[in-house]
C-alpha cells in the first residue's frame, strides 16, 4: 500500500511540473505576440469610429398635443461603403447631389446622408426622421428658428432651449475601422438609440385655429395681425403677424426691409384709436354712473373746440343728435371727447392703468408683449390731453395683445386676466405637466362688463354696413381708424385700422383683434378679416 501512495505522488508530482512548464511556455508566446511589432501595428492603426445620424430636438405641441413642428417626412442614413450598396446609395440622391455622393463613396469612408426616400441596402442604417420645419411653417413668429449649431434664436425654441435639446430622440452608429478608415469586414456596426419619446413643450394655441388665421390674414391682410384669446382663461389660441417669413430662407426675410416679416407685430406697440373709447365708456359708466351715460345726448356737429383746439370728427358733416349707443356704433369723436372731459383726466388715467394699458406682458423667456407708451398723468391736467386720450389718440400706444386682453375684460365679467402662451410640458406627449396661471384681478364692475358688451354688440348688429359683421354668428366689438403723424411719399397720413371684437354676442366664447398695419379705415380693413375669423372658427366647431 505504502509502495502504490508512492507512485501515485511521484505522478502527481510529474503532471503539475508538466503542466508548469507549459503555462510558461504560453507565457513567453503571449508577450512575444503582444510586443511584436507587426502586431501593435495593426492594433494601432485601427480604431473606433462614431456617426451621429440624429440629433433630433424635443417637440412643440398645441393645446391638443398636435405637433407644430417636425411634420415633414424625411431620412437619415450612416453609410458604410462596399462594392455592393453604392448603386442603391446613389439612386437614392438626386442628379444634383449624386456627384459629391459619388466621391464620398469612392472614399470608403462612412458618412452620414438625408434622402426623402429610404435606402434598402447592405452597411446602409436608415432611420426615418421629420424636416423641423416646413416652407410654411405653422406660428413662425412664436416658435422661432434655430441656428446652424442647431441652438434655439428665437421664439419657444429659444425660450425651452434647454429642454427640447435635452429631450430629443439621439441616434449613433459605430464602426471598427482599419488604416484606411474603411469597415473591416465581418465587424457588424454597433446602434445605439436615445428617445424622449414624445417629450415637448406645449403651447395655449389651437393648431387648427392657428392655421386659420393664417390663411384668412394672409389673404386679406398686407401688413398686421390678428389674436384670438380665450376671454377667461386667457389663453392665446392663435397669434399671428403678417407678413409672414419661412426659417428655410432666412437671408430672404432677413433682407426685407421693406415689409419686415422677421418682427412679430401682435407684440408691438401702435396707435389704437377708438378702440379705446371702450376704456372711456367704462370710466363714465362708473364714474358718472350707467343712469346718466345711457341716457346722455349730444349733438354732434363735425367737430369739437377744446379750449383753443378744434377736433373733427371723422364725419366732417356731423352724426347730429346721439345716445351713448348710437355714439359708439357711429364712432363719433366729439361725442367721446365731451364724455371724457366730463369724466375727468384722473379717472380716465386711473381706468387706461387698471386694463394693464403700458404694461410689458411676459408670454416665455424672451417674449414680451411691449407695454405701450401712456401721456404722463401731470398732461391730464390739459382739457386738450384729455380729449386725445378719449378716442385712443395723442401718446397712447398697446399691441393687439394688451387690446384683445382689455376687450377679455368685458366679455369675462370685469376680470384682467393675463395672456399666456405656454401651458406646460410634456415627457410623453399625452399628459401635461401645467404651468400655473396667473391669477386675475377685477377691474370693471359686473354691471359695467354687461352693459359694456350690450353697447358693443349693437354696434356690430344694428348697422347693416358693419364689416365685422358675421354670416353665421352674432358678434359685438369696436372698429378704428388711428392716426400715426406719419406720412406715405405722396403726403397721406398712415392710419392703422383695427377691429377688436368677441363672439357670440349672447355667450362669447372668444376675442379676436385684427391690425391692418397702415391700410386706413377700419371698418374696411380690418373688420372684414375680425368676421372672416370668426366664420371660419364656427365652421371648424361645427
Amino acid at each position: 500500500m505504502k509502495i502504490y501512495t508512492e507512485r501515485i505522488n511521484r505522478r502527481l508530482v510529474a503532471v503539475f511540473a508538466a503542466f508548469c512548464l507549459l503555462m510558461a511556455s504560453l507565457s513567453v508566446r503571449l508577450y512575444q505576440l503582444t510586443t511584436s511589432d507587426g502586431l501593435m501595428q495593426t492594433a494601432q492603426t485601427q480604431r473606433i469610429y462614431t456617426l451621429n445620424v440624429l440629433d433630433e430636438r424635443g417637440m412643440i405641441y398645441d393645446c391638443g398635443f398636435q405637433p407644430l413642428v417636425a411634420e415633414g417626412e424625411r431620412y437619415l442614413s450612416a453609410v458604410f461603403p462596399t462594392p455592393s450598396n453604392q448603386q442603391a446609395v446613389l439612386d437614392a440622391v438626386g442628379e444634383e447631389r449624386r456627384e459629391a455622393v459619388a466621391e464620398l463613396l469612392e472614399t470608403g469612408r462612412p458618412f452620414t446622408l438625408e434622402t426623402d426616400e429610404p435606402i434598402d441596402a447592405e452597411m446602409v442604417y436608415c432611420f426615418q426622421s421629420a424636416s423641423r420645419y416646413q416652407e410654411e411653417q405653422t406660428a413662425v413668429h412664436l416658435i422661432g428658428y434655430l441656428n446652424y449649431e442647431g441652438s434655439g434664436v428665437t421664439g419657444i425654441e429659444a425660450a425651452y432651449d434647454e429642454f427640447l435639446s435635452s429631450h430629443g430622440r439621439q441616434v449613433e452608429v459605430s464602426a471598427t475601422l482599419n488604416a484606411l478608415q474603411q469597415v473591416i469586414p465581418g465587424l457588424e456596426p454597433e446602434v445605439r438609440v436615445s428617445e424622449d419619446a414624445g417629450a415637448g413643450v406645449v403651447l395655449t394655441l389651437d393648431k387648427d385655429i392657428q392655421q386659420l388665421v393664417e390663411k384668412v390674414g394672409g389673404e386679406m391682410l398686407e401688413k398686421g395681425a390678428i389674436v384670438v384669446l380665450n376671454p377667461y382663461s386667457g389663453q392665446i389660441k392663435a397669434l399671428a403677424s403678417f407678413p409672414a417669413y419661412s426659417p428655410l430662407d432666412l437671408e430672404t426675410a432677413v433682407s426685407d426691409e421693406e415689409n419686415t416679416p422677421m418682427i412679430n407685430r401682435a407684440l408691438l406697440p401702435y396707435s389704437v384709436g377708438s378702440t379705446f373709447k371702450v376704456v372711456t365708456t367704462s370710466a363714465a359708466l362708473e364714474t358718472l354712473g350707467s343712469e346718466y351715460c345711457l341716457s346722455r345726448e349730444y349733438t354732434c356737429e363735425g367737430y369739437i373746440d377744446v379750449l383753443n383746439q378744434r377736433f373733427h370728427c371723422h364725419d366732417r358733416s356731423g352724426h347730429g343728435e346721439l345716445d351713448l349707443f348710437d355714439a359708439l356704433r357711429a364712432s363719433c369723436n366729439p361725442w367721446f371727447i365731451s364724455l371724457g372731459l366730463e369724466t375727468g383726466g384722473e379717472a380716465l388715467f386711473q381706468k387706461t392703468l387698471q386694463f394693464g394699458f403700458g404694461e410689458e406682458i411676459r408670454l416665455a423667456d424672451g417674449i414680451f408683449v411691449s407695454g405701450g407708451s401712456l401721456p404722463e398723468k401731470s398732461s391730464l391736467q390739459n382739457p386738450a390731453a384729455v380729449a386725445n386720450l378719449s378716442f385712443g389718440q395723442g401718446d397712447l400706444t398697446a399691441s393687439p395683445v394688451q387690446i384683445a386682453r382689455m376687450m377679455a375684460a368685458v366679455v369675462n365679467g370685469g376680470e384682467l386676466v393675463t395672456p399666456t402662451l405656454v401651458a406646460g410640458t410634456t415627457l410623453d406627449g399625452k399628459t401635461l405637466d401645467v404651468l400655473p396661471r396667473p391669477v386675475g384681478e377685477k377691474v370693471l364692475e359686473e354691471n359695467t362688463a354687461r352693459q359694456l358688451q350690450l353697447l358693443l354688440s349693437y354696434a356690430v348688429m344694428s348697422d347693416d354696413s358693419s364689416g365685422a359683421l358675421p354670416k353665421t354668428v352674432t358678434a359685438g366689438g369696436k372698429t378704428a381708424t388711428a392716426q400715426t403723424g406719419q406720412f406715405d411719399e405722396n403726403g397721406e397720413e398712415l392710419e392703422q385700422g383695427w377691429f377688436a371684437g368677441f363672439f357670440p354676442a349672447e355667450n362669447p366664447e372668444y376675442v379676436v383683434v385684427v391690425l391692418a398695419e397702415n391700410e386706413g379705415f377700419g371698418n374696411n380693413t380690418a373688420a372684414p378679416v375680425f368676421a372672416a375669423v370668426a366664420d371660419g372658427i364656427c365652421a371648424l366647431n361645427s
